[in-house]
């Protein structure tokens, strides 16, 4: 600051103003970003070009997912209020700037998941792969708006789903609990007419027919005493869905 001729107080007064006029903001301590006058009305870059920002000078790994990921995939009709990340650092609370709110869910590793890269104008946004974002919808239920938001995204998602992606990802992640009520979403999807949902369910349920399953709660939050058993997918029907489409 010498060489530029202003004092330490004197930046940080400058630095202040800026804050104050919605010139700049401070994602984290000791970070300053640039907010350009087209972006100025909302209070903050958008979401998608803020994140690869932040993430990387907090040194953490992270990926876009649930229903910010599906949007980025086209599946559109779920839009969240907050731009969902799953990171390996802790947050206790949303992040907002202006209209800008970045969710931060912790997982604990990230380490090989199918992960793809999106251009952004700030570099590559880090983003779960069709696949993944199924897994955590599922995963993330309370997240991700209940299983009726879930079926919507998914019979919008559907297209992108293959069938030996989600078999690798349920055994890397130990995810059997997680195809059974994948299969039994899309068997339900496949009766309105979907008929890759129905498709691809029948190819699970192949994969899955031949192997040890317990019964699962549709809705593991949910009491599971007295709901109907599918005994072909082994799941504890407790809750009802239906597609939004």
């Amino acid at each position: 600051m010498k060489d530029l001729g202003i004092s330490k107080s004197g930046a940080l007064n400058t630095v202040a103003r800026a804050k104050k006029n919605g010139n700049l903001i401070s994602p984290a301590r000791g970070l300053y970003i640039i907010v350009p006058p087209e972006h100025k009305p909302f209070g903050s870059i958008p979401a998608s070009e803020l994140t690869p920002l932040l993430m990387e000078y907090l040194h953490a790994d992270y990926y876009v997912s649930l229903l910010s990921a599906a949007a980025l995939y086209g599946a559109t009709h779920q839009k969240p209020a907050q731009f969902q990340i799953i990171t390996n650092k802790r947050s206790r609370h949303p992040l907002s700037f202006g209209l800008v709110r970045l969710q931060l869910l912790y997982k604990k590793s990230l380490k090989n998941l199918p992960l793809r890269d999106f251009t952004v104008t700030t570099g590559y946004l880090k983003v779960a792969s069709p696949e993944l974002v199924v897994f955590d919808l599922l995963h993330y239920q309370e997240r991700s708006g209940g299983l009726n938001h879930i079926a919507t995204v998914l019979s919008e998602l559907v297209e992108r789903l293959t069938l030996h992606d989600l078999i690798q990802l349920a055994e890397q992640l130990d995810g059997k609990a997680w195809l059974q009520r994948l299969g039994f979403i899309l068997e339900k999807l496949g009766t309105h007419d979907n008929e890759r949902a129905a498709e691809l369910s029948k190819k699970l349920l192949n994969h899955l027919q031949d192997k040890p399953l317990p019964y699962v709660a549709l809705a593991p939050e949910l009491p599971k005493k007295g709901y109907p058993r599918i005994k072909t997918w082994r799941i504890i029907e407790n809750t009802t869905i239906e597609s939004d489409l």
